[in-house]
């Protein structure tokens, strides 16, 4: 009885054998648990000091974007299809013989005067042509052998005179205006020239004169079996087109868009060969619609700037001498007047052209930039002495940075868009209240939080 003690063996202690798979994916899935939360408590940790980092980065630096005020010009235009009006009158030979003609396209003639020479075959032009360009080029290098050693010109200029008569000689070649393309060659050879001397070399022709000279003796040129006289002074022009008369140039002024719609081209006389421009003034005739003619009327000034993109690069003043509309409603014909003349102007007739109504230019900044704010005015009377004490005025203006400091500044806007403005820079104006405005290359706020003049950046 004493040992009635059971012992319980090692086995009867254990579970059934298909329970412990139970425990153990059990104590697996309790780990993976535990190990997540460690995970997503380390990331909320991390968070609370990247955010409790840039708290404090943000209360110690102020964040600004700016960009610089640049000088920008924009311009209004209208695009038109433009017939041109010339005082033409036809320059006539009823005399035999070929035409050479001594006159440049644009070229200014007197009444009376030769624009063209008759010869009996065609050596005898080519022989009175070549002989014409030995004469112009002998003259032109003499003449700078004689004053090279004198030269002082600046390399600059001389290089952009260069580009330019290199345009003007391709121009002209293309046009086949081969008088023209001949002096724009030996104003070329002049420039070259000046150039070579300007950089240190020396200007020698000598063996060239000589060669010129023996060739200008071998040629046997004639004085031809007559001339062709214009009977009227003004601008010479060897192109005809058959609309020299089609419409009346003492009733430009008066013209509508029908008038120049209905322009019917006429065969010129058979025995025309050329024409003389008898007046400085021509005009550019330009159907408009309703927006267009209203786009002309509220232009800044009577004068525009015209620019005819196939004949040439640059712009011809003109003078707007009329919108003839039967209403306003309706489109209408804008009639220009032009003195601007050239020998390529001389000849064209129907030409699709810019006109620049308004121009505005002044300080490009961002929209985003302006804002409202207070400036501090004192007035004075007209003998500039103060009235009254200072007082603030609320006004459009931008932030200026100067050194760590904003500064408020008032701007006058000429120009808006979606995106940008244009702001005047005179600070005369009688709008700049306080006489301080925006300058060229000012850094002015973009985006900023809390801005305000006065306010310290770092």
């Amino acid at each position: 009885m004493m040992n009635d003690e059971i012992y319980l063996d090692d086995h009867d202690t254990e579970q059934p054998e298909e329970e412990q798979p139970f425990r153990r994916r059990y104590k697996k899935k309790r780990k993976r648990r535990i190990s997540i939360g460690r995970i997503l408590a380390a990331l909320f940790i991390m968070f609370l000091l990247v955010y409790a980092s840039m708290l404090i980065y943000t209360s110690n630096f102020t964040m600004l974007e700016t960009e610089q005020a640049d000088f920008y010009e924009l311009s209004d235009s209208v695009e038109a299809e433009a017939v041109v009006l010339r005082d033409e009158e036809y320059i006539t030979n009823s005399k035999k013989g070929i035409i050479s003609y001594t006159a440049d396209d644009g070229e200014k003639v007197n009444a009376g005067g030769t624009v063209a020479r008759l010869f009996s075959s065609e050596q005898e032009v080519e022989d009175w042509q070549r002989y014409n360009d030995i004469t112009q080029e002998l003259s032109l290098l003499t003449q700078m052998t004689s004053s090279s050693d004198s030269l002082f010109v600046n390399l600059d200029t001389v290089d952009v005179q260069i580009k330019k008569k290199i345009t003007d000689y391709k121009n002209e070649t293309a046009q086949n205006k081969l008088t023209s393309a001949d002096k724009s060659k030996l104003e070329l050879l002049r420039l070259f020239n000046e150039r070579t001397v300007v950089t240190g070399g020396s200007a020698d022709f000598d063996e060239r004169i000589n060669e010129l000279k023996s060739e200008l003796d071998s040629i046997k040129v004639s004085d031809g079996i007559g001339s062709v006289k214009s009977r009227k002074s003004g601008f010479f022009a060897s192109t005809l087109d058959g609309y020299e008369l089609s419409l009346d140039y003492t009733k430009a002024e008066s013209l509508t868009a029908a008038d120049v719609s209905g322009i019917v081209k006429k065969d010129p006389p058979s025995d025309a060969v050329g024409k003389v421009v008898k007046t400085i003034n021509w005009y550019l005739l330009c159907p408009v619609t309703s927006e267009q003619a209203l786009t002309v009327a509220a232009g800044d000034s009577k004068v525009v700037d015209v620019s005819i993109p196939r004949v040439m690069s640059g712009s011809i003043p003109a003078t707007i001498v009329g919108v003839n509309q039967s209403s306003k409603a309706e489109g209408g014909l804008l009639v220009l007047k032009s003195d601007y003349m050239n020998g390529t102007l001389a000849d064209i007739r129907r030409e699709n052209i810019t006109i620049k109504t308004r121009t505005y230019s002044g300080l490009r900044i961002s929209r985003s930039a302006i804002h409202d704010d207070y400036v501090t005015v004192q007035d004075y009377d007209e003998d500039g002495n103060k009235i009254g004490q200072p007082h603030q005025e609320k006004v459009q203006g931008v932030y200026v940075v100067h050194g760590k400091r904003l500064t408020f500044v008032q701007v006058k806007i000429i120009y808006s868009d979606n995106d940008f403005v244009i702001c005047s820079d005179d600070p005369t104006d009688k709008e700049i209240l306080n006489g301080t405005t925006l300058t060229l290359h000012d850094t002015v706020v973009v985006r900023g939080k809390e801005l305000y003049d006065g306010k310290i950046v770092r």
